[in-house]
């Protein structure tokens, strides 16, 4: 005789908020409310235009359970989705736990872990957001001006844009700048390089020296985690540390690159939520720090924070996009709080931050209403 049928989890309505910010940046936001009111927040920014992100939420045809046990584990289960399925989806994960947060009553910290303690994440700055020109000197400035702010480190991505005044290759004027970088804010501060894979790896050869002369704290991305036989070639030629991981969902992803990165990035967004990028940190089989990729918004911070390796044989900085809009905070009615570099992980429940859907940036774009249906039929 058949067993009872199982209880369907309740209905969910989604809410979508662009947050605009710049020509290059906007936040995407989602809010997911349960039927008896409880509520978290999500950001999937950057997983493609506003369409594709609209079209992967109305894929959804029941609830995504994105740590589902599967023959070869959760950071697995994306091996067949593409890049913004799985953005989505970290966004979806990350409202579901910030909302069981807020139900139990505790911070999202305390939920995933027991014993740890909160408290401050020192961050680092990520320049290539801020407003401002892209010639050295003003690249330059910017760093200086994160230095003044207390940040203990900054990163550039050189190799970004061509200098429309000047006849040097990309190449040349990424090192300019980098140079004008350490010039500024002196050796007292650290200094990495986000190359963006924006050079072969013979065009980047040629400046691994003067970038170890300048004391790269790391190098990152010079090839990426999807080349990894590439990733050994410049192991090989280089002493300075080498960081990456920004896109990995799979357990596969990393153990390809085994030994090869002294810095592992992974991304509460790209990696398909907090869930899996514990999984994918749980699973390393080598010697790697963790810096969490998070060139994103307050609501993606919060949630990489809380998530932050404690372990300071394991613990780097936070990402933190350094001075793109002097109303960041605003949006999250103050609960992003940041002083001399470091972030406060706050003590409220959840990630600890409310939307303010009124601010003028802030524009409600999409809502739908999800719901569950039996697994299977008999």
């Amino acid at each position: 005789m058949p067993g009872p049928t199982p209880a369907l989890p309740p209905s969910e309505d989604w809410e979508l908020f662009r947050i605009a910010v710049s020509a290059r940046t906007e936040w995407l936001v989602l809010r997911v409310t349960c039927e008896d009111g409880a509520y978290g927040y999500g950001e999937c920014s950057d997983a493609g235009s506003l369409d594709t992100v609209v079209r992967e939420l109305r894929r959804f045809a029941g609830p995504f359970d994105p740590v589902a046990p599967s023959s070869d584990g959760p950071g697995d289960f994306y091996a067949r989705d593409d890049f913004a399925t799985v953005t989505v989806r970290g966004g979806v994960q990350q409202a579901r736990l910030d909302r069981t947060a807020r139900r139990v009553g505790v911070p999202l910290r305390r939920l995933l872990s027991p014993q740890d303690t909160l408290g401050t994440v020192e961050l680092y700055a990520n320049l290539n957001r801020a407003p401002g020109g892209r010639a050295p000197h003003q690249v330059a400035a910017t760093a200086e001006a994160a230095a003044r702010d207390g940040f203990t480190a900054v990163k550039l991505a050189p190799f970004d844009t061509p200098d429309p005044t000047s006849r040097h290759d990309l190449a040349r004027i990424g090192l300019d700048r980098v140079r004008a970088v350490r010039a500024a804010v002196g050796d007292g501060i650290d200094v990495m390089v986000d190359a963006h894979q924006r050079l072969a790896l013979d065009e980047l050869t040629p400046l691994l020296g003067p970038f170890e002369d300048l004391g790269l704290y790391w190098l990152e991305d010079g090839v990426g985690i999807e080349r990894p036989g590439e990733l050994a070639e410049l192991r090989a030629r280089t002493e300075l540390p080498l960081a990456g991981g920004e896109f990995a969902r799979r357990r596969s992803d990393i153990h390809a690159v085994r030994g090869l990165l002294d810095v592992l990035l992974p991304d509460v967004k790209h990696a398909g939520g907090p869930l899996a990028v514990l999984d994918l940190v749980n699973q390393m089989a080598f010697k790697a720090r963790i810096s969490l990729h998070n060139p994103s918004g307050p609501v993606a911070t919060l949630h990489a924070a809380h998530i932050a390796p404690t372990d300071p044989a394991l613990a780097e900085r936070l990402e933190y996009a350094y001075g793109e809009v002097d109303w960041r905070a605003d949006v999250v009615h103050g609960a992003e709080r940041i002083q001399r570099g470091r972030l406060t992980v706050p003590e409220a429940p959840g990630i600890g931050l409310e939307l303010d859907t009124e601010h003028p940036a802030v524009t409600r774009v999409w809502s739908g209403r999800l719901e569950p249906r039996p697994s299977c039929c008999r």
